[in-house]
């Protein structure tokens, strides 16, 4: 039975961040020109506030070894160790390994997805997010035969080791959820929770088809308002989430265009030919998923393409009581985790708290955006600036018993 959550009215992360980015434009935008020929620099500026409204993280780096075990499609003769080098965001660096969540996006998504959830969670967990080896700020592989599944798993684990944890909870959006299955089921002792957002052991074929052919095209964003078409375009299916979400994320996600200007995605191109490659081909994961022995979570975005409902009964006909369901309602493929409800959840069933074995998080108003709209700008702004929210004003987090009522 599905059961409805009914969480409080509690103020996240996101909300101080909306807050603060509505003032900067209330203050910055008085015509549609204003929008329309917005600078660099000012949608830089913007970007700053938000990061300072949640507390955002600076990266670090870790060096690891892609071993030549691993590169199955080089040459025998030429394959031989070499260093690369991870990017990862750490809300407690140098701290203990208790209450660790680690973090893995989408294949392109960066780390700084995750920077509302770990602002959330932050007083009661130690949040590690990662770039991809490729992706974001971490560094490029040798080849592009090398961005497998096999090698972005080693490489995850390497930062495991190397920062000292023993025992974590791993949770995994899209392509960060089926490498997570795959450590899970091989390191039961390591990974004592899994959140799989929006992720199972299959993908329709169609969506892979169509996920591949978006993931190998090039994308150059010349004005920021063609980088807020792109950012609307590609957090549609998200969540009702705002512009600051939608800003810190795209902005986490791109980096200026050293040719001709503007932005452009923050990657290894091999990175994203190989993906579209393997995307192609994808194998179903069935028997990785029914080989974990950990209690998971599996957050289902209720209007995706790329977890069918068919697909989630089969996962819990398999892991049973092992695994609870909650569903994102007016959601597709996946989630963005950066509302107070979806914090609310995973800490509560992180910490314990008995959820229904299947529910659905309550319908929440998208806030109202200016900036990333699926049509041109938006250049009204209220005459008088929104309530200012600060982070001081932001509850703790509390116990998950106090998160939610049923």
């Amino acid at each position: 039975m599905d059961t409805p959550l009914n969480g409080y009215n509690s103020i996240g992360s996101s909300t101080v961040a909306e807050s603060v980015l509505f003032n900067e434009l209330s203050c910055l935008l008085s015509s549609w020109q204003t929008l329309q020929y917005m600078e660099w620099e000012t949608l830089e500026d913007l970007t700053g506030h938000v990061a300072n409204a949640i507390g955002a993280q600076p990266y670090r780096w870790f060096d690891y070894v892609v071993p030549e075990d691993l590169q199955h499609s080089t040459i025998s003769r030429l394959r031989k160790d070499y260093p690369a080098k991870l990017a990862y965001l750490d809300t407690a660096p140098g701290g203990g390994s208790d209450q660790v969540i680690l973090c893995l996006g989408g294949i392109v998504n960066s780390a700084r997805r995750f920077d509302f959830l770990a602002a959330d969670m932050r007083a009661t967990h130690r949040v590690i997010a990662v770039d991809w080896p490729g992706r974001g700020r971490s560094g490029w592989l040798a080849q592009q035969t090398h961005y497998t599944n096999g090698i972005l798993a080693h490489a995850v684990e390497s930062l495991i080791e190397g920062l000292g944890l023993t025992h974590i909870s791993l949770l995994g959006s899209s392509l960060g959820g089926k490498i997570g299955m795959d450590i899970a089921a091989h390191r039961p002792a390591l990974v004592g929770r899994l959140i799989l957002n929006d992720i199972g052991p299959e993908i329709p074929a169609r969506r892979r088809v169509r996920r591949a052919e978006t993931i190998g095209s090039y994308h150059v964003c010349a004005r920021p308002v063609d980088l807020f078409r792109c950012g609307e375009a590609a957090q549609r299916h998200t969540g009702p989430i705002g512009d600051a979400v939608c800003l810190h994320n795209i902005m986490g996600q791109t980096k200026p265009c050293q040719a001709g200007g503007g932005r452009e995605y923050r990657h290894d191109p091999r990175a994203s030919q190989a993906y579209a490659e393997q995307e192609r081909r994808n194998l179903p994961q069935w028997d990785v998923f029914k080989a974990l022995e950990c209690q998971t979570l599996l957050l289902h975005g209720d209007e995706s393409d790329a977890l069918l409902p068919e697909t989630v009964r089969r996962m819990q006909d398999i892991a049973g009581l092992r695994m609870t369901v909650v569903h994102v309602p007016e959601t597709g493929h996946s989630p963005a985790l950066a509302d107070a409800d979806s914090s609310s959840v995973i800490g509560a069933w992180l910490s314990g708290h008995a959820l229904p074995r299947e529910s659905t998080l309550p319908c929440r108003a998208a806030p109202v955006r200016l900036l990333f709209t699926d049509g041109p700008p938006t250049p009204q702004v209220a005459t008088e600036p929104r309530q200012k929210v600060t982070a001081l004003s932001v509850p703790a987090p509390q116990p998950a018993t106090v998160f939610l009522q049923f």
